[in-house]
């Protein structure tokens, strides 16, 4: 971190010699939870996200229920059988586990897949307002960069009129 405040630090101080260096932030978290594409993709992942819930759900219960049948019958079956569903049991609960771990990982590669085309065309236009309103540099205040920013160079509010949405 210190590094990169280093660096823009020097940024500033180099460029602060040119004049025609002009420089704006923008919020784009703002931005992008403002477009109906990523209203669109969250209610996607959240169907997603609910579908395997229910699935892990299901799954648990099916594992109660063979539980439940092992314990109350387990006595009159033979020794050899009871051991058999113990092991069904235990080799379940083990695919139940496995099944949870990934599905995070499918969020994730969902989330990354849905979400790199709105960043595409975001970063597609944030350059095209930078470039229209002769902007050198544009610093991203959702990522924590700008200690202080001019509402005057802002255009969070150009980037959004551009992409059509308020």
């Amino acid at each position: 971190m210190r590094k990169y405040f280093a660096i823009i630090v020097l940024f500033f101080t180099v460029s602060t010699a040119s004049a025609q260096i002009k420089y704006g932030h923008i919020n784009s978290d703002e931005i992008m939870e403002a477009m109906p594409e990523f209203k669109q993709l969250r209610a996607s992942l959240e169907r997603k996200q609910r579908e395997q819930e229910n699935k892990v759900r299901a799954m648990y219960t099916d594992l109660q229920k063979r539980q439940q049948d092992l314990q109350e019958y387990g006595e009159g079956l033979m020794l050899a059988v009871a051991e058999e569903k113990a092991i069904e049991l235990d080799s379940l609960q083990r695919a139940i586990v496995a099944y949870q771990e990934g599905t995070g990982d499918e969020l994730d590669n969902l989330r990354f897949k849905l979400l790199k085309p709105l960043n595409d065309k975001y970063l597609k236009i944030v350059n095209a307002v930078a470039k229209e309103n002769g902007y050198t540099l544009i610093l991203d205040e959702s990522k924590g960069i700008v200690a202080y920013g001019n509402d005057s160079y802002d255009i969070t509010a150009l980037v959004k009129k551009k992409m059509g949405i308020n």
